[in-house]
């Protein structure tokens, strides 16, 4: 008997569908890779690994308002498939049916048509058995030939490797990975070996792959590639690795023009300091730059109280999720959040509702779990202070923006200015919540993606512009206490994990 399904295109996705990085099998946070690095141990053998998968899981799953997965997640990420083995299978099936998880089908032609990579019989007989009675939701990127479409993500990611020897993205990158200053020409020289390895490879009439770069420049020799033997002989594996990991994973969802959804603790995709052309909302055109500047000076920041949350998301089971998707919170946040996507150059009077509503949801979550739970509360609840920060980034430049706590009037400012371009500049910004704590709660949010034909003069506009209001301090790193002693590397990790 065929499955029942529907097909869907890329325009037919929600607005605001993301592809969750953290499903990706070499999906490892920063702190935890060189960790593994430094003690010389695999990705395989990484005790924490399960609740930190099954954490952003369970993020995407509450957060969004939709979870494109690649189908090979489906099958081989125990994470996923333990959800619907056991007795949350009529969950994992309820959130099939409301299209909340859409299968990312490669070259099947329906979710039922076994896939080419191998697959246990037992894997694929508890996948048919659990799509028997949903009617599931899946998209390609055409339901036609797709020959192009994979031609053309597989040559993006060769492209943009093979082009990390141009100066301003060496340069860019050196700053984003916060390269000490003793290590900045290595690092770039190392960028370059990497941009030569990969023209090598095109010399051959082949693209490059990920595990070409992680055998050449992250892996041990010899060395299987999914059980993860980083090689700490090689020079900046841990920077290359998370470098070719985030270009990979960003591929699915630039293509389908929607969001990648950034792990906590990982480098997001201003890191890479590229744009795609197809991947741009192309909304800030040069007559609007003045426009965008207003809407940064009229911004408001929600002030957001601190209260007892959750420890973790990894407690949520999918009957959790599904309880927490029905509140009229939920409801409330994912609108918000919506209205913000669509209309992005708003923002001046959408982002402090987005924050607002999520820290509300956020409470309801708390409640909801306090009810089902038997365990104490104090054992699954901890008090959090979260905090609303934005970012806009132009070329590899950033300004971060938060208030400030001894003034509510007052905006800080700090700058981590990287190379912009003088002809045309890639422009993001962004709205993240998260707590200076370390609790496993909060979200980062692209919500513009657009791009300037003068770069670094629209840099130096929005800075001149907010330098010169004085709502608006500006600080350096020195202000914050910002070091790079490893007790200081939740600061990073809070500038890096901004989408």
């Amino acid at each position: 008997m065929a499955i029942e399904f529907e097909k869907l295109t890329a325009g037919k996705l929600n607005p605001g569908a993301i592809v969750p990085q953290g499903l990706d099998n070499q999906w490892v946070p920063t702190n935890a890779l060189k960790q593994l690095i430094k003690q010389g141990k695999s990705l395989i053998s990484w005790k924490g690994r399960k609740k930190a998968v099954l954490s952003e899981w369970r993020r995407a799953l509450v957060y969004a308002p939709q979870v494109v997965v690649n189908r090979v997640a489906l099958f081989n990420n125990s994470i996923v498939v333990d959800d619907y083995s056991g007795s949350d299978k009529k969950y994992f099936q309820e959130l099939l049916k409301r299209k909340v998880i859409v299968d990312y089908l490669l070259t099947e032609e329906s979710p039922d048509q076994r896939p080419n990579f191998d697959i246990s019989d037992e894997k694929w007989l508890r996948w048919l058995d659990v799509i028997q009675d949903a009617k599931i939701a899946c998209v390609r990127l055409d339901w036609g030939k797709q020959d192009d479409d994979f031609k053309n993500i597989a040559a993006v990611f060769h492209g943009y490797v093979q082009n990390l020897n141009m100066p301003d993205r060496t340069e860019h990158l050196t700053n984003a990975f916060k390269i000490p200053k003793r290590y900045r020409e290595d690092f770039r020289n190392k960028l370059i070996e990497v941009a030569s390895y990969t023209f090598d490879v095109a010399s051959q009439g082949k693209n490059v792959v990920r595990n070409d770069l992680y055998k050449k420049f992250v892996c041990i020799n010899d060395s299987k590639i999914d059980e993860g033997h980083y090689d700490k002989s090689k020079p900046f594996s841990a920077e290359l690795k998370e470098l070719f990991d985030l270009r990979y994973t960003v591929n699915v969802p630039d293509a389908f023009g929607r969001y990648a959804f950034t792990p906590k603790g990982s480098p997001d995709r201003t890191v890479l300091g590229d744009f795609n052309q197809s991947n741009l909302q192309n909304l800030l055109k040069d007559n609007r730059v003045n426009d965008f500047i207003d809407a940064l000076k009229r911004m408001q920041f929600a002030v957001l109280n601190d209260a007892l949350y959750i420890k973790g998301l990894d407690i949520l089971t999918l009957g959790d999720v599904l309880k927490i998707r029905n509140t009229d919170e939920w409801e409330q946040y994912i609108s918000s959040l919506n209205s913000l996507l669509l209309t992005p150059l708003e923002f001046a009077e959408k982002v402090d509702d987005v924050a607002d509503r999520f820290t509300k949801l956020n409470r309801k979550i708390t409640d909801l779990k306090i009810e089902s739970t038997k365990k104490s509360s104090n054992e699954i609840i901890s008090r959090w202070q979260p905090n609303m920060m934005i970012v806009v980034a132009i070329g590899g430049a950033l300004l971060q923006l938060t208030l400030d706590p001894t003034d509510p009037s007052r905006i800080l400012v700090l700058t981590l200015s990287g190379p912009v371009s003088i002809g045309l500049a890639p422009v993001a910004v962004n709205l993240k919540v998260a707590a200076a704590a370390k609790v496993d709660l909060g979200i980062s949010v692209n919500f513009m993606r657009s791009k300037v034909s003068q770069g670094r003069e629209v840099w130096n506009e929005v800075k001149g512009a907010l330098q010169s209001d004085p709502r608006f301090k500006f600080l350096d790193e020195k202000d914050l206490g910002l070091t790079r002693d490893a007790d200081q590397s939740k600061n990073e990790q809070d500038w890096n994990e901004v989408v």
